[in-house]
């Protein structure tokens, strides 16, 4: 049965899908920052409340279902257009039982018919434009833009897609198949492969700006490192994985768990900073502001790496950081 004609009550038990795939929210045991957007909650203070299926905040007081995150993150304000949005993201979600006889719920929808529009209208935005990413790199991966919801859509592969809000700071990934994207690029199976890795597609398309040549893939959030480790156990890659994540304390903290789970699969790997900066936080941000610092920064990793590469053909499951 599609989720399409399901009720309404159905629809409430996708708030923990909801929470992990659209606001990477991982453990839903702890505290997160209130959704609230008349509430500055500087401290966590919302947590999921599984009898019921709601948000709490113990600081401002609100609760919220799924039909009220969905009003909050498309501005949508009729309980109708609320409940239509909600079917429209799970849509072809079909109802499963797991081992503990819990429902979840999987993603089979071919999404290749709404690409093709969207790839059709990616002109309407200038968003990507604007942050630096060229027309060449949108055409060549096929990213398109959503009129009716004012978003940029980058396809991971039919199944599953990102997308980036061009009005507000909202963004998510489906929830499909798979996390991560350019993922193709862990088959080409060479030992002096080396891959840099980004928590975001825009920074790996930023790094691509400035390297036409360069091999990345994006995780799409932190949360998802371990999707990155069992995707290269499945291409059986064999080369050598670059860790450019953000400079911000979630990034560091992921690029060290990242370069451990490696180690584990006998994956050399580095840590760099490629954005470090009082004004840059992340590698696009340099692209807008110093595009040439980008580049300089790019080149002299890349100086360094090569002889280091070059001696690591015969020794696995090392760790680096490179400062």
């Amino acid at each position: 049965m599609s989720l399409v004609d399901s009720s309404v009550n159905d629809l409430k038990l996708l708030l923990p899908d909801y929470l992990e795939k659209y606001h990477n929210i991982n453990n839903l045991k702890h505290f997160f920052h209130c959704f609230n957007p008349e509430h500055i909650d500087r401290h966590p203070s919302m947590r999921y409340f599984e009898k019921g299926k709601v948000c709490k905040c113990f600081s401002c007081g609100v609760s919220y279902d799924i039909f009220d995150l969905v009003g909050i993150d498309y501005g949508l304000t009729s309980f109708k257009d609320k409940v239509s949005k909600v079917k429209e993201l799970y849509l072809n979600y079909v109802p499963i039982v797991n081992e503990k006889k819990e429902q979840v719920y999987e993603k089979h929808h071919d999404y290749s018919k709404y690409y093709k529009k969207c790839y059709s209208n990616r002109y309407k935005s200038d968003y990507l434009l604007n942050r630096g990413i060229s027309k060449e790199l949108i055409e060549k991966y096929h990213i398109g833009y959503d009129e009716r919801y004012k978003q940029i859509v980058i396809p991971i592969n039919k199944n599953c897609y990102f997308a980036r809000s061009v009005i507000s700071n909202f963004k998510y990934k489906n929830p499909g198949r798979s996390d991560i994207w350019n993922k193709e690029l862990l088959y080409e199976n060479n030992i002096n492969n080396h891959i840099y890795v980004t928590e975001g597609i825009i920074d790996s398309l930023s790094l691509e700006m400035v390297d036409p040549n360069i091999k990345t893939i994006s995780i799409n959030g932190t949360g998802n490192i371990y999707s990155l480790v069992e995707a290269i156990k499945e291409s059986n890659y064999n080369g050598i994985i670059i860790i450019a994540f953000d400079e911000d304390y979630g990034g560091i903290t992921a690029s060290k768990k990242l370069k451990e789970e490696l180690a584990k699969i006998n994956i050399n790997s580095f840590s760099v900073s490629l954005s470090s900066s009082n004004e840059c936080n992340d590698i696009n941000d340099l692209l807008i502001h110093d595009k040439s610092k980008l580049e300089n920064n790019l080149k002299s990793l890349e100086q360094m790496l090569s002889p280091l590469i070059n001696n690591l053909n015969n020794k696995k499951g090392e760790e680096f950081c490179l400062e």
